[in-house]
């Protein structure tokens, strides 16, 4: 009976761990940008401007890598975040966002935005675009 419980209690405890590093891999984790390897360029098609932001290729590392833009406006900033889900078991799906991401301008208050990525150590710019 003791040995019965102590098993139950072995196998209880290995499916917890397992489970807590199913769920580790599966949940999307920051994944900082190299400092230096983002470029920023103001482009414009059919009559609309676009700021042009490129990087270093994905790679293999996650089943899921996605690429972020999100435009603060009182601080005129547009920040570039990455995030990567290295496997997820409930998912057959592959996403790998790649570059260049195109971003409209037209919404956008009048002003200098500076574009910035998150690293390692904090934040990064990879450079300016001016918005008339």
């Amino acid at each position: 009976m003791k040995v019965t419980i102590a098993l139950l209690v072995g196998a209880l405890a290995l499916l917890v761990v397992v489970s807590v590093v199913i769920l580790w891999l599966a949940a999307p984790q920051p994944w900082p940008v190299p400092p230096g390897t983002l470029t920023v360029k103001k482009v414009a098609f059919d009559g609309q401007s676009y700021v042009k932001i490129e990087g270093e290729p994905m790679n293999a590392l996650g089943q899921v890598q996605s690429i972020n833009v999100e435009v603060d406006d009182d601080a005129q900033r547009i920040v570039v975040s990455r995030c990567i889900v290295r496997w997820s078991p409930f998912s057959r799906v592959t996403v790998n966002n790649q570059w260049p991401v195109f971003y409209p301008l037209d919404s956008l208050k009048p002003g200098r935005y500076s574009v910035v990525y998150l690293t390692k150590d904090g934040e990064g710019t990879a450079g300016y675009v001016d918005v008339p």
